[in-house]
């Protein structure tokens, strides 16, 4: 399905944290300590330039329609960008490469999920063609 309006810039951006994701994970079975420092520096700095407001405005998205989407599903999606957040930041108990391997096979799954099921979901409901026109409306 094509992307339209609000959801056409996030699927755009899905291809960086594809990208991003795919290189944690090769870098994860590194042994170099360095090598990991520099992908976790990598990743936050991939949250503070992307991911953060990628994730605001997917979930002002979703909440401006809320009451029409699956419940799992939005839980789904919350409940992740909350483990991202937690993987993407800073300080973690998992060791540099296992949160390199976490963070690149979640930040993966997530974003298929998104692609292949949810923003399909999303953009199926009438409600959603007014929140694209008023977010139009606000850019110009």
């Amino acid at each position: 399905m094509s992307r339209i309006g609000l959801l056409l810039e996030l699927s755009r951006e899905h291809h960086t944290s594809l990208v991003m994701a795919r290189d944690a994970r090769r870098t994860s079975k590194s042994d170099d300590p360095a090598i990991l420092a520099a992908a976790l520096r990598s990743i936050e700095a991939h949250w503070h330039e992307l991911l953060a407001e990628h994730f605001e405005r997917e979930e002002r998205l979703i909440q401006t329609v809320v009451d029409e989407l699956d419940p799992e599903a939005v839980a789904r999606i919350i409940s992740e960008h909350a483990e991202l957040r937690l993987l993407a930041r800073g300080p973690c108990i998992l060791e540099p490469s296992a949160r390199l391997q976490r963070f690149g096979d979640l930040l993966g799954t997530h974003v298929r999920y998104e692609e292949r099921t949810f923003f399909p979901q999303l953009q199926s409901h009438s409600r959603f063609a007014g929140v694209n026109a008023a977010a139009d409306s606000d850019a110009r």
